[in-house]
């Protein structure tokens, strides 16, 4: 078959990416949750009938994306191609089965034209609860994957049009705040029928041998632009170690190791001699090891044009079985798509830093830095409701050979967007005392790394439990080429007062009285490069704009 004209497969491309704003803007604006509406911790996209990612949500979850197909794929096996109606939703969370943890819920729709199936609308969100032992279903000290909450394999939520009735009671029996959860499984739903809709227009416009077409040549154009870029990397093995803090269990830090094999227009990623799967939960299933090393390849290879499956047709990844990068069910595995990949993001980009020194960064924060306050909201007014405050936060890019860190924004795996001081003071019994970027936490260099933020909250409900899923506080941000490391992570109750305590990263539920304030400070970022190499100029514009503390300023040169 010819290929396409360059003008057809454009517009069918960008219409293909339309569609996914679209989506986004859709589950968005009806979704309950802040970290929805606010955060946006959720991601859209169109696959092929094959189950091929071909067209993902610009902004969404990088992490998300890499698992897409590989979920996707179990939920049409698992209920069979064959067997699939137009009206039906597919649906699952199931790490074991090709999805990122429990919270993370993919949507699949088949779009059907005529009664020949054309595509899959997909939206994977992050419900703020999944039941378990504690409110977020977020802790690391969950001993398996059934204490970490509700676990559902691949399943029809939605049968030719009519909704699973008894799958609803289930999710409202085994969810804490369970009104605040359907609201937003809603709005997936209405991102999936937004996507059946438009994506009916697109087939009927072109027709659908076209617009079939054009998703296979944007696939293969994609993966030839990969390899082409990859092409461009010295060939070579590169190596690369780096560490979790500790499982939260044990006290060990836990080893993810790397060799980047480049060979022409392919890379194998070998991750033997990583450390085995641990007790706590910071355990990757497989799908989130490809999704995190797919994310580091791409962003150094070709970081401007749209992911999409053909990107990772040139990657390789061998993960031993039993590993901490492929770990066994029933291990429990919450942290593990928070924290564990930004680590192996970290080490596959440390391992290619001697290749490509103009393109990798120091060590970003490497930690989404989870913070979640539940209780009873008792203000007048609110009927005690329940509540879920979850904050993954912000903090900082590494420095680059030519560019100082980005300070206070998402690194890595996951971008989501800090929610709002007012909306976090609206909608929870919480005040924010502190929301603000800590000088001195981005490591020296000729470029100096991003800083981090300081997050102080006050509870003002008579009781609340804090949960702390954090990384990057014994073991800080690497800096390259004498580049410094970042500053290590944080958390403090009650800070500057007769009763501070400090509390560990990884916590189980903490109870907190009224008026308890918690501090997360987050990770740094790595420097790059030789500090006594860095402007005098900058030097100064650092200490003016608040950068720096003077006195460290002042005492380096």
């Amino acid at each position: 078959m010819d290929a396409l004209d360059p003008v057809t497969l454009e517009v069918v491309r960008s219409t293909l990416l339309a569609i996914t704003a679209e989506m986004k803007s859709v589950v968005t604006r009806t979704a309950y949750s802040t970290l929805w509406r606010e955060a946006g911790d959720l991601s859209c996209a169109i696959l092929t009938t094959d189950g091929d990612l071909v067209a993902q949500g610009e902004g969404d979850i990088p992490v998300h994306f890499g698992t897409m197909p590989t979920s996707a794929k179990c939920c049409i096996r698992a209920i069979g191609q064959e067997h699939l109606q137009r009206g039906d939703i597919l649906f699952s969370n199931d790490p074991y089965s090709g999805n990122n943890h429990l919270p993370d819920f993919l949507m699949l729709r088949p779009v059907f034209i005529g009664h020949r199936l054309f595509a899959y609308g997909a939206v994977r969100g992050h419900y703020v609860d999944v039941g378990g032992h504690s409110p977020g279903s977020h802790s690391v000290l969950a001993h398996d994957i059934y204490a970490e909450g509700l676990r559902i394999p691949p399943i029809r939520l939605v049968e030719a049009g009519t909704m699973k009735q008894d799958i609803i009671d289930i999710l409202r029996a085994n969810t804490r705040n369970s009104q605040e959860r359907l609201g937003d499984l809603n709005a997936q739903m209405a991102g999936c029928v937004t996507a059946e809709r438009r994506l009916i227009e697109l087939g009927k416009r072109f027709g659908p041998e076209v617009a079939l077409q054009a998703m296979q040549q944007i696939l293969n154009d994609t993966e030839l632009e990969m390899r082409r870029a990859v092409s461009a990397i010295p060939d070579g093995e590169y190596a690369f170690t780096d560490y979790l803090d500790d499982d939260g269990v044990s006290p060990q830090p836990v080893r993810i190791q790397a060799v980047v094999r480049v060979e022409g227009d392919e890379v194998n990623v070998d991750f033997t001699g990583s450390a085995l799967q641990v007790a706590g939960a910071m355990n990757c299933p497989m799908a989130v090891t490809l999704s995190a090393t797919y994310y580091a390849l791409k962003g150094l290879a070709t970081p401007r044009s749209p992911g999409n499956s053909g990107t990772y047709r040139p990657i390789h990844v061998h993960a031993p079985e039993g590993t901490i990068v492929n770990c066994r069910p029933p291990a429990p595995v919450i942290a593990g798509n928070t924290e564990t990949a930004n680590r192996i993001v970290d080490v596959v980009l440390g391992a290619l830093a001697p290749a490509l020194p103009e393109r990798v960064p120091a060590a970003g924060s490497g930690s989404t830095s989870s913070l979640i306050i539940g209780g009873i909201d008792d203000r007048p007014g609110s009927k005690r409701r329940e509540y879920i405050y979850v904050e993954p936060h912000g903090s900082a890019h590494g420095a680059s050979m030519s560019h100082d860190g980005t300070s206070g924004t998402r690194v890595g795996v996951g971008n989501t967007g800090n929610t709002p001081t007012e909306a976090i003071e609206i909608k929870f019994p919480l005040r924010v005392e502190a929301y603000e970027l800590v000088p001195d936490s981005g490591g020296a260099g000729r470029t100096r790394g991003g800083c981090s933020i300081r997050h102080r909250i006050r509870i003002l409900a008579e009781e609340a439990s804090v949960i702390i899923c954090g990384e990057r506080g014994k073991i800080p941000p690497y800096g390259l080429f004498g580049g410094e490391a970042g500053m290590k992570a944080s958390v403090t109750l009650d800070p500057g007062t007769p009763g501070e305590r400090t509390l560990p990263l990884k916590t189980d539920a903490v109870r907190c009285r009224k008026g308890t304030v918690v501090e997360y400070i987050a990770p740094g970022s790595g420097g790059y490069g030789d500090p006594r190499e860095r402007d005098v100029k900058l030097i100064r514009e650092d200490k003016r704009d608040g950068w720096t503390c003077p006195g460290k300023v002042e005492s380096s040169h």
